[in-house]
């Protein structure tokens, strides 16, 4: 269940800073990332979704980029990138691994899932 999310946010040099402090991004391996985005391009196109499935239950989030096609999934501190397919939406891990925007684990065959804002 998602808790918040922010789809296709455009950062630039001048709101950077403002923008994801206010979605609470401040795990230094996604900041790196961010970084980096914006040295080469001067802008970068993101989208952010925290999610929690119980109130004891795991938590995290997922960090798109949407330029490079990558993304971050982060369950309790443990950051993990690997590919953003922008048809499916779907983060796709080196060790195979798949999750949705939701933080939802895809298996072999899934559609994936439409994203918030086209339901």
């Amino acid at each position: 269940m998602s808790l918040q999310y922010k789809e296709r946010i455009l950062l630039t040099r001048e709101n950077r800073g403002p923008v994801l402090d206010a979605l609470g991004i401040t795990a230094s391996e996604h900041l790196k990332v961010v970084d980096g985005l914006m040295a080469a391009a001067g802008e970068a196109t993101i989208s952010f979704y925290q999610f929690c499935y119980a109130p004891s239950g795991p938590s995290g989030d997922l960090l798109v980029c949407h330029d490079l096609g990558k993304a971050a999934i982060n369950f309790a501190g443990n950051i993990r990138w690997g590919d953003w397919d922008e048809g499916y939406e779907i983060l796709t891990l080196e060790n195979g691994e798949k999750f949705n925007f939701d933080g939802k684990p895809v298996d072999f065959g899934d559609e994936g899932s439409c994203s918030l804002g086209n339901v």
